[in-house]
């Protein structure tokens, strides 16, 4: 299956994976080849890449997942192999939004 991840700096990651894991905010998804066309969203998520070659986990920071003809596409406001790194700008980012969504009520 295609896999490619996407943020605002531009794409992070493409390639063709046996499948992944990923946390969304209806559980943990493991996605395998042919698996059913869904759109689902996540706060905070390590990325674990299931294949044969050892890959480094990705981790992302709100956004989504779109998953439609064996084709996954995650859209993240941030995506980095480095977790501390991730951790601070998911921190960052859900301040920000917290604050933009008091302001608007």
């Amino acid at each position: 299956m295609k896999l490619k991840i996407v943020s605002p700096m531009g794409q992070f990651f493409e390639g063709e994976v046996e499948g992944f894991v990923i946390n969304t905010k209806e559980g943990q998804q493991t996605v395998l080849e042919e698996h059913i066309d869904f759109l689902s969203f996540f706060d905070y998520s390590e990325i674990v890449i299931l294949d044969d070659a050892a890959s480094e986990p990705i981790f992302v920071a709100l956004g989504y997942l779109h998953l439609v003809q064996n084709e996954a596409n995650i859209m993240a406001q941030f995506a980095s192999a480095d977790e501390k790194k991730a951790e601070r700008i998911f921190e960052r980012l859900k301040k920000r939004k917290r604050s933009e969504s008091r302001r608007v009520l």
